[in-house]
């Protein structure tokens, strides 16, 4: 700050104040204008006073640099250390196994790491995001997903599995390629706490106990009738040689891993009484109907698909699967979709009142019905599928009796978790920032201002915080 006490006469001040007014508004920084002598109108009252009255020339602060350092998340990440706080930065393979809820939650089935829960707001398709609408549209069950997750441990999942743990998909993306933004997506403050609130959300429905049970699940049982164009009768023998009868509607049945709309062709026609098939069933009470016990969630013709599929969970009433080897102790198959219940209720409706016309007994259509009655005829309608294999020798000592593992359950990864660090998951950037700014040693020989210790503290805070009040700057215009 530069301030120069001058004095002269009226004339010379009127030819000052025209020489102001020609001169440019802005003048260089390094330079220090030059002002004619003003008098002012008290002068001459006051020529003896020291207290002079003086016109004071103010020159703006110099412009200052200063380095600042911007963190930029980088492709190649070194995976480094352990830790509770992390993703899982293997990129792991699965597909889509259920939808739980239109909102948005969902299950990844893996072969290698089990189930992995997850939200259509984690999802790329190809390399952006979409609304959950259509996310869900692009990705049916079974599509195939690679996926980045978090594992957690602990008492309050017990409920999931004997080893205590849930994974979470933090992103899950479709084709080859992980899209640019993943790995910012994923270390943002917000969409943690989403993910977390989803994980809660999925464990309130554990403990409401909402999940539909499968009585039975993959049980062997034969088409024995039709009811009607859609419902039918499936005639299965438990192990005491009791006979159950479990009904079934078309749009339940898969053969060979295909929906009956697929065919354009009525259930009765493609799907002959005698043909054995496998079933998945909840046990039902329809009132006036009579010999009917179970309903079938899932009818299977011919090989099975990828979906759909319950889950085993620890506890429960209890599953008979007698395909699967099931661990020692009392467990239960679910299937998780919460709407599932509904759709079945309504055909358990629709049986009711198709049998209330003959007071509750099972009374079967033979119109337009086929039949297989014996292994040849059995045989041919395999190969009107494409069902029936070549012989294959290497595939001639395969047990077919032996039990299959569960795969549709939660269970520890002998992968670990790993953290993304600080020091790895970042590049840093440094950038020169231009600004004026009184408060700042280059500024002291111009009338800078210096900030006193006690106001120092005060503008960082007694805990050292700093506070909203800091010393104003002024941005360099362009």
């Amino acid at each position: 700050m530069v301030a120069r006490r001058t004095r002269t006469s009226a004339t010379n001040g009127s030819k000052a104040a025209e020489k102001k007014k020609e001169e440019p508004a802005v003048v260089e920084m390094e330079e220090v204008e030059e002002m004619e002598e003003i008098e002012l109108s008290s002068d001459e009252e006051v020529e003896d006073d020291d207290d002079d009255v003086a016109l004071i020339v103010l020159k703006r602060p110099p412009i200052t640099e200063r380095v600042i350092e911007e963190v930029e998340i980088t492709e190649d990440i070194e995976i480094t250390g352990t830790g509770a706080t992390g993703a899982n930065l293997t990129e792991k393979k699965g597909y889509i196994k259920e939808f739980i809820e239109s909102e948005g939650l969902a299950m990844i089935l893996s072969k290698d790491y089990g189930l992995v829960l997850f939200h259509l707001s984690s999802v790329w398709i190809g390399d952006e995001q979409k609304d959950i609408i259509n996310t869900r549209k692009n990705l049916t069950p079974g599509t195939t997903v690679t996926f980045y997750d978090r594992s957690f441990k602990g008492e309050e999942y017990k409920d999931l599995s004997d080893d205590k743990v849930i994974h979470q998909a933090v992103a899950v993306w479709t084709g080859d390629t992980r899209p640019d933004s993943v790995l910012r997506k994923i270390t943002d403050e917000e969409y943690k706490k989403k993910l977390e609130e989803f994980r809660s959300t999925f464990m309130l429905y554990l403990r409401g106990e909402v999940f539909l049970r499968a009585a039975y699940v993959r049980i062997k049982g034969e088409v024995a009738g039709y009811l009607s164009e859609k419902m039918g009768i499936i005639e299965y023998k438990d192990d005491q040689g009791k006979k159950l009868n479990i009904f079934f509607h078309s749009d339940d049945v898969r053969i060979y891993k295909k929906e009956v709309k697929e065919f354009h062709k009525p259930c009765k026609a493609l799907l002959p009484v005698g043909i054995p098939v496998s079933v998945d069933a909840r046990r039902v009470h329809v009132v006036g109907v009579k010999n009917i016990e179970y309903q079938a969630i899932v009818v299977i013709a011919g090989a099975w698909p990828l979906t759909p599929h319950p889950t085993l969970m620890p506890g429960g009433q209890g599953s008979i699967a007698p395909c699967y080897e099931l661990p020692k102790g009392n467990f239960t198959f679910y299937y998780m979709e919460l709407a599932l219940e509904g759709r079945l209720s309504r055909k358990v409706q629709d049986l009711k009142e198709l049998l209330n016309r003959s007071n509750g007994n099972i009374s079967y259509d033979w119109n337009h019905v086929q039949y297989a009655q014996s292994k040849e005829q059995i045989t041919e309608w395999k190969r009107m599928f494409g069902g029936k294999r070549r012989f294959n020798p290497q595939n001639s000592n395969v047990d077919r009796s032996a039990k299959r593992e569960v795969l549709d359950v939660f269970k520890a990864s002998e992968a670990n978790e790993e953290e993304i660090k600080e020091e790895t998951k970042s590049k840093v950037k440094k950038k020169v920032l231009a600004e004026r700014t009184w408060y700042t040693p280059e500024a002291w020989e111009h009338g800078g201002l210096r900030i006193k210790e006690e106001v120092k503290d005060e503008v960082m805070g007694a805990d050292g915080e700093p506070l909203t009040k800091k010393p104003k700057q002024e941005p360099v215009k362009s």
